[in-house]
């Protein structure tokens, strides 16, 4: 999971990277560290990663619409606009985040936010049978745990349909209910004392 945290701050690369620029030039200077850097990303197969979580992101939005199409089957028209669409989503992503335009951008973020002893110390794990290990498996340990969420949320698809439904039940009510009448502005006329019969 820490490392699907790590691809979908990659995703949102673009909302902060000007402040990054700023501080870039004067960690860019630190090549010893870059070069840690670049050893860690090349060690743990980032730019691979990338690319297979964008491929799992496409696998799911292509499971959600076949499951949407069992439920309410789609017209051969419906069917294309579905697929263009995925496909669409698909290279607009996988554009975003490829690894030529976000390479420099992520040794930025790893130099600065880890300290040399730091940077030491994760490499030597990732070195050691046990950090490749972690390394190999990662990717079946993702598929496994985004299967489980899948499922847990496959339980609750009806309530959450049913809360959709009645979200927009309330809605359209508020939206139909009429405007309370205005309030006049005038002050309301002072009551008249009744006269007094004379006796």
């Amino acid at each position: 999971m820490k490392r699907l945290s790590l691809f979908l701050l990659l995703v949102s690369l673009p909302l902060f990277s000007g402040a990054q620029t700023a501080s870039s030039t004067a960690s860019g200077n630190d090549s010893a560290k870059n070069a840690k850097v670049e050893e860690l990303i090349r060690i743990t197969k980032l730019d691979q990663l990338m690319t297979q979580m964008s491929t799992q992101m496409t696998a799911r939005m292509k499971q959600a619409a076949a499951q949407q199409n069992a439920r309410h089957p789609y017209t051969p028209d419906q069917q294309k606009a579905v697929d263009d669409y995925i496909a669409q989503i698909q290279k607009i992503t996988q554009d975003a985040v490829s690894w030529d335009k976000v390479k420099s951008q992520v040794t930025t973020i790893y130099t600065e936010t880890y300290t040399d002893s730091e940077l030491d110390g994760i490499l030597n794990f990732y070195r050691s049978p046990s950090g490749q290990a972690f390394i190999s498996k990662s990717p079946q340990l993702m598929t496994k745990t985004m299967q489980l969420v899948n499922e847990q949320m496959t339980t609750v698809q009806p309530q959450i349909q049913k809360a959709n439904e009645d979200f927009a039940h309330k809605m359209q009510e508020l939206s139909s209910t009429p405007a309370p009448a205005p309030q006049s502005s005038q002050p309301a006329p002072a009551t008249q004392p009744k006269a007094t019969q004379p006796k």
